[in-house]
């Protein structure tokens, strides 16, 4: 009985440029699954590592760094401590060490981050503040508590505030009495936005903390529980629809051009087409994406 090793019965079968074609285009697959990854995840990767600033007027002596600041005046250039009474004007935060200055030199003049990830001055007097609570802004000027109700706030905590080191502060309760409250530098993916609680009730335990905080990201605002299984729902469609529709081109193509080596010109056209019908489809899939979370 004759016996035809693997690969002389392999290369009898798919000619080189079936080869090629296969592997090329598992490439071109691979490079736009990656590729909208990145584009996907790249607001929400880009706020972490470091912070953007810009600078301001201040007359206050006793601004520090992780301080929240509101602007005096709309549309102005002056800034002052942030509470609750001036909460709808909170611009961002003191800055220390920021990644980008976008304007400097002043020496009355205070670096406020207005966007990216920086230590942020908070306290427990509103309960115990846990990774991916809202924190806005508290009767105390220029410290951050966490959000319960709806209001502008500055950001998303990014660690607990029992994982820092914190001091114990006394302030004056509304009835006159002293209450004490943690305060410490916490860790805050600064977006000025204004957050109204979540009323997506037990729907919240099924989206991953990263998941919210990317739909947070890229719509600019809190984005209901709903709204982002809808979207990843979307997205995940697209990527699946597109995988399985290349892989069976892909399939069909090389045996197709096992079968007729001259007919790769066609058989590359062909992929082109399908290609472009890819592309395509995830363009839709981010639309639809997008128009869930920003509607």
């Amino acid at each position: 009985m004759l016996t035809i090793p693997y690969r002389s019965w392999r290369s009898l079968v798919l000619p080189k440029s079936a080869t090629r074609l296969q592997t090329g285009s598992i490439i071109l697959v691979l490079s736009a699954v990656c590729a909208s990854l990145a584009i996907f995840f790249a607001p929400y990767a880009g706020a972490v590592p470091g912070s953007i600033a810009q600078e301001y007027q201040t007359g206050s002596t006793d601004v520090s760094q992780g301080a929240l600041l509101s602007l005096v005046s709309k549309g102005g250039a002056s800034v002052t401590l942030a509470n609750t009474g001036n909460s709808a004007m909170l611009l961002g935060v003191a800055a220390n060490r920021p990644l980008v200055e976008l304007s400097g030199g002043s020496e009355d003049g205070v670096q406020v981050v207005v966007g990216g990830s920086t230590g942020v001055l908070v306290t427990d007097l509103n309960g115990k503040i846990t990774v991916g609570d809202k924190i806005a802004p508290s009767p105390i000027d220029g410290i951050g508590m966490k959000a319960i109700n709806s209001s502008e706030v500055i950001g998303t905590a990014q660690a607990d505030l029992s994982s820092i080191k914190t001091v114990t502060k006394y302030f004056a309760g509304s009835n006159g009495k002293k209450v004490a409250a943690k305060v410490g530098l916490l860790p805050v993916a600064v977006n000025v936005a204004y957050y109204t609680p979540s009323t997506g009730g037990s729907l919240s335990a099924y989206v991953p903390l990263f998941l919210q905080n990317v739909a947070n990201t890229l719509a600019g605002r809190t984005v209901s529980p709903l709204r982002v299984l809808i979207g990843t729902g979307a997205l995940l469609l697209a990527f699946a629809t597109v995988i399985i529709m290349l892989y069976t081109a892909i399939r069909n193509g090389v045996i197709s051009l096992g079968r007729n080596p001259l007919a790769s010109d066609v058989l590359r056209s062909g992929m082109i087409d399908i290609l472009l019908t890819a592309v395509g489809i995830l363009l839709v899939g981010g639309i639809v994406v997008a128009a869930v979370l920003v509607a």
